[in-house]
């Protein structure tokens, strides 16, 4: 509620009118469960489980036209989130696998419409705690391949990656719930163990970044809950103490690029367990830059190059140590646009970096709570991983979920709702 003019009574008593906001509906519990099922299947690869995301689909886009005069405003408002999947789903014109890419822009268009329906239907504390529970149960799923984890355990030889970056996640989510007064103490409770227990998974998958990515997450969700929160009862303070913070870091970037013989960011690879070569990225970088060049605006078109009868993506391969016919990635989500869609993909892809950013950081500077400080810190981190993984280019996974549902949150039902002035009186404490 938000006081609007007061009106004295008498030396104690003060006469005002509030403004009264209703923020979000919430979803009954078996569309929650239908949402955690969702998430589950899309965290982690499982064997069978086709005909499932198959239903849940159909599911979702029965929900949107159910419930049209709901999710149709919301598609209008998050727009940009459909730019780069139309342009997709159309590159099958000038793909050399037309099939492949019609496949692969359904898929992409599917993936922001499901984050829609699901931000139409839930709010925001919901759909984390879905998405919570997702995470909880890939972490139970994980522990008969424990000692496997070093190799990628539940997701396969050579994934152990995408298992750290999960396990994360699922660390982080965790976290921000049991720090989180508004939830229902029976989910912090039950959150509490599992922050421990998928630090432990993250620590035992050898992934030195997503151990970075985990110490900065913590420090930054404690940060929120015992500081942030509690020094906006003083006015301006936060604003003075992020306009301070920002300067003091650009002033330290300045000195730390100017210093001579600088071999910070060598010592800060090793200490990662890394060389400047982000352990041969850059050779397939090499490699996705010059076919960039021969394909400049539109790129070669989705499903157009880790393909069998490629000889470029046969030799990286090769040079990988990787079977005939492996379908890699480029390890950065920016080349793997720059490829496939050209320039003018790229646009719309930084178009949805910076429109996600900007709605996630306004979300959180109106209402900082322990959700939208959640939000904030994982589209952090998700924006970090961009640059050596290509998480954001893969369709229904929990890093895309993450990032356009912090976008899109407070467009659906975590949006506040003006419902009206109430009187109330405000008493003088004796």
């Amino acid at each position: 509620m938000n006081m609007v003019k007061p009106i004295q009574v008498n030396e104690k008593k003060v006469l005002g009118f509030a403004n009264l906001y209703r923020t979000g509906r919430k979803a009954p519990v078996w569309e929650q469960a239908l949402v955690t099922i969702w998430f589950f299947v899309t965290y982690l690869p499982l064997d069978g489980v086709t005909p499932i995301r198959y239903l849940m689909v159909a599911y979702f886009i029965g929900i949107a036209g159910m419930y049209y005069r709901d999710v149709l405003p919301v598609v209008l408002k998050a727009w940009p989130l459909f730019l780069l999947p139309i342009l997709g789903l159309l590159s099958f014109m000038w793909s050399d696998y037309p099939s492949e890419a019609i496949r692969s822009g359904v898929l992409m268009l599917l993936t922001p419409l499901t984050i829609v329906v699901i931000g139409a239907r839930l709010n925001t504390r919901q759909v984390l705690r879905c998405l919570m529970f997702a995470g909880i149960m890939t972490a139970i799923y994980a522990v008969p391949s424990i000692s496997t984890f070093a190799i990628g355990g539940p997701y396969g030889s050579g994934a152990k990656n995408l298992l750290a970056i999960q396990m994360l996640f699922a660390m982080l989510l965790s976290l921000a719930t049991a720090l989180n007064q508004k939830e229902f103490l029976w989910i912090r409770l039950v959150a509490a163990p599992f922050v421990p227990i998928c630090f432990v998974f993250q620590y035992m998958a050898h992934s030195a970044t997503s151990l970075v990515f985990a110490v900065v997450g913590i420090v930054g969700l404690l940060t929120v809950r015992y500081l942030w929160m509690s020094i906006g009862r003083i006015r301006h303070l936060r604003t003075s103490i992020l306009m301070a913070s920002v300067t003091l870091a650009l002033t330290a970037a300045v000195v730390v690029l100017n210093m001579p013989e600088n071999t910070i960011e060598d010592d800060f690879l090793n200490m990662l367990g890394k060389d400047s070569t982000f352990s041969g990225r850059s050779a397939i970088w090499r490699e996705a830059a010059l076919v960039s060049q021969e394909n400049p605006v539109w790129g070669v078109g989705l499903e157009s190059f880790w393909q069998y009868d490629v000889g470029a993506a046969q030799t990286l391969n090769e040079n990988d140590f990787k079977p005939f016919g492996t379908k890699l990635s480029f390890h950065s989500s920016f080349w793997e646009v720059r490829v496939h869609l050209g320039i003018v993909g790229l646009s719309l892809f930084l178009l949805i970096i910076g429109w996600c950013s900007y709605r996630t950081l306004w979300s959180w500077f109106r209402t900082p709570t322990m959700d939208t400080s959640a939000l904030v810190i994982t589209a952090v981190i998700i924006l970090t991983s961009t640059f050596t993984e290509s998480y954001l280019w893969s369709t229904f996974n929990t890093l895309v979920n993450l990032l356009y549902f912090g976008a899109v949150t407070t467009l659906g039902a975590g949006k506040r709702v003006f419902q009206g002035r109430v009187p109330v009186i405000i008493q003088e404490a004796s």
